[in-house]
């Protein structure tokens, strides 16, 4: 009798991304995972010694698709941290479980050690010095500008994915552009200047 097709490892952990955004990290164990795949349960565990490893290699899996599927790149520094807002937004609205999942206590790891920016990505080139260059305004301030609406937009996000709030996307789309552009002109980028990056 020939051997079953052997199951990928992206497979299983796709299957568990699935779980998650339908039902929930609570859904999530390999008896589950193995009923999507239609396979017994001992592949899934000696892929990754069990739930705890399954558990941690879907998170940096689940952040790809996130950074694939809700964040994009536009024409420049400025707008491209906008559209970020935007897309946890999307997130939050879309897929509730897995932005709980990933963002608000459904999981061991943390994020980070706290409200800290990288300030400088793998080529030594760092976008927010690159946001200082076309605002006009010093790198300290930009990185308050960024936290400070990075916590406004996980804030709102949290409250959406919890069903506390509801609104539109569009809405909190505007609420999102409006807060930040008050912010940047409180710093003195000029009514100009935002209109042309936003």
């Amino acid at each position: 009798m020939p051997s079953s097709p052997r199951i990928k490892r992206e497979d299983m952990l796709q299957a568990a991304l699935e779980i998650v955004i339908e039902s929930g990290y609570a859904a999530l164990n390999i008896k589950a995972v193995a009923g999507r795949l239609g396979c017994s349960t001992a592949p899934i565990s000696w892929q990754f010694g069990g739930m705890d490893g399954l558990r941690e290699e879907l998170i940096p899996f689940a952040e790809q698709y996130v950074e694939r599927t809700y964040y994009s790149v536009d024409n420049n520094e400025v707008a491209t941290f906008e559209q970020r807002g935007k897309g946890t937004v999307d997130l939050a609205l879309e897929k509730p479980n897995l932005f709980r999942f990933l963002y608000m206590g459904d999981r061991k790891q943390l994020l980070s050690t706290g409200f800290e920016i990288q300030n400088e990505n793998q080529d030594g080139n760092s976008e927010f010095s690159k946001m200082a260059e076309v605002l006009g305004i010093p790198l300290e301030q930009v990185l308050d500008f960024a936290m400070t609406m990075m916590v406004y937009t996980q804030g709102m996000g949290t409250l959406v994915a919890s069903g506390i709030v509801t609104d539109t996307k569009e809405n909190m789309y505007h609420m999102l552009h409006n807060t930040g552009s008050i912010y940047l002109k409180g710093l003195g980028v000029s009514d100009q200047i935002i209109q042309k990056l936003l």
